[in-house]
């Protein structure tokens, strides 16, 4: 059974002594449970030597509704508001002032849910670590997952150009894990009939029938719906 804890983040972290400074983290440890399972911790935010245009964050505002579930999946908790996803250093934060910045840390996460929409932390083979992908799609023989990064289009003082400063360019792509199988993923439809295997040909004959397009994430979640009924 999950224990629900509803709290705000100005109230629900218990505060310890600093930890390792190598790690930036200037803030106290959140421990919850009797196993005193760390879920993050804070630091200062460093703001880049000059203006940058747009935003690091996946998330247009910070009020958003969020579960983290525990790893042992017997306990969760709920924040109502401030927490968004960087993209640029792959963690979920929340902002406990103006200058500093609590960071969540999935060792002892199972997945964040925000706003309906699913985050866990999985090992990519790309990557050769750990990173926080968002779950589209998931099935017994078959995930999707969407990652984000950052790229920064560097300015140019050309007046008629209108970009003096550097901007950030937020990125995404999408994988399918099969099995021991990592790999990008186009969203189209030949890749994702490949992934349903012998399946494929009822899936593309209900995604024609319901005139679904493969390459909309949204009707795509609606095709693995219909998948994983079969």
């Amino acid at each position: 059974m999950i224990v629900l804890v509803s709290f705000t983040l100005s109230m629900g972290y218990g505060y310890a002594q600093a930890v390792d400074a190598n790690n930036n983290a200037l803030g106290a440890l959140a421990t919850y449970g009797p196993d005193g399972a760390n879920i993050g911790a804070s630091s200062f935010v460093r703001n880049p030597p000059r203006p940058i245009d747009g935003t690091v964050y996946i998330f247009d505002s910070w009020n958003n509704n969020t579960l983290i579930v525990a790893s042992n999946q017997e306990k969760a908790f709920r924040l109502n508001s401030n927490i968004n996803f960087n993209a640029k250093r792959n963690v979920f934060e929340s902002k406990i002032d103006s200058e500093t910045i609590f960071t969540f840390d999935f060792a002892n996460i199972e997945k964040i849910v925000i706003n309906n929409r699913t985050f866990k932390n999985i090992y990519s083979p790309v990557e050769g670590s750990y990173r926080v992908y968002e779950v589209i799609a998931e099935t017994d023989d078959f995930e999707i997952y969407k990652d984000y990064s950052i790229d920064i289009r560097e300015g140019n003082p050309n007046p008629l150009l209108a970009r003096a400063n550097d901007k950030y360019i937020l990125r995404d792509n999408y994988y399918v894990k099969k099995g021991k199988s990592f790999k990008r993923l186009k969203l189209k439809k030949s890749e994702i009939l490949k992934a349903a295997g012998s399946k494929s040909s009822v899936v593309e004959q209900y995604a024609k029938d319901n005139n679904l397009n493969f390459k909309s994430e949204r009707d795509l979640q609606k095709i693995v719906s219909y998948y994983r009924t079969l």
